[in-house]
């Protein structure tokens, strides 16, 4: 079976920084794959380019079998890639349920009936938000305001997930819950790819992780083996885990 993302030989320069540098790296289909590295290692513009915000300086990007480099967010989103930011953004002076009814307006292109979520209110059930409905979304919690993102990413019915951070800020309860809510993405039809510094939440959802270092690849395979590198240990982790 093909992998659901493939990238190849991925590069982006921000004038004369190198973010990426010939990446190559596949998702396959129904998986939950971990991205690591520390901060400037080019994780977040690894999404970026794969999303569209970026456009690549080298490189593709197939989804699916199409090549979708270079392409404009809205029409990657229509494709069915789905993308969480770092920041927990939503519209503020609107409620809960209206943010996931207008993020429903942009569904993926042939998504199909049968979908995971009949209507916004079902989703909203799903993340645990459904007393919070009429909630304005700028008054939310911080650990709310994460899940509503989660649910605006899951209205547009994607079949890849990519998830930035989405634990940062998080207290031990509410990362547990995110946990649980990921875990069930991949029964849904939705391959997730997450990145995050906490490796005890990378170990609990990630059967594989691949690694940066200054923009280029240095490690991708199963997660207990790619902890235990002493390379990923000494570059990114300090050497102790």
């Amino acid at each position: 079976m093909s992998p659901i993302l493939e990238i190849r030989g991925l590069s982006k320069q921000f004038g004369g920084v190198t973010a990426l540098s010939g990446v190559d790296l596949a998702i396959e289909e129904g998986e939950i794959l971990g991205v690591v590295g520390p901060n400037g290692s080019g994780k977040t513009t690894l999404f970026n380019v794969v999303t569209g915000v970026h456009k690549p300086s080298g490189g593709s990007v197939s989804f699916r079998g199409h090549d979708i480099t270079g392409l404009a967010p809205h029409a990657i989103s229509r494709a069915g890639i789905g993308y969480t930011f770092q920041q927990a953004m939503a519209f503020a002076g609107l409620c809960v349920l209206e943010n996931v009814q207008i993020a429903g307006e942009h569904v993926r292109v042939n998504a199909g009936a049968g979908q995971p979520w009949s209507t916004p209110q079902a989703l909203l059930d799903f993340v645990g938000l459904a007393a919070l409905a009429d909630e304005r979304a700028g008054v939310l919690p911080f650990g709310s305001l994460r899940l509503l993102g989660l649910a605006l990413a899951l209205a547009t019915q994607p079949a890849l997930l990519l998830l930035d951070e989405p634990a940062a800020g998080l207290n031990d309860r509410e990362t547990a819950a995110l946990v649980g809510l990921v875990r069930q993405l991949p029964g849904h039809g939705i391959t997730v790819c997450v990145i995050d510094h906490d490796m005890k939440l990378m170990q609990m959802l990630c059967r594989r992780l691949a690694v940066l270092d200054f923009g280029s690849k240095i490690a991708d395979g199963p997660t207990g083996a790619v902890l235990a590198d002493p390379k990923v240990l000494e570059v990114y982790l300090g050497g102790d885990l």
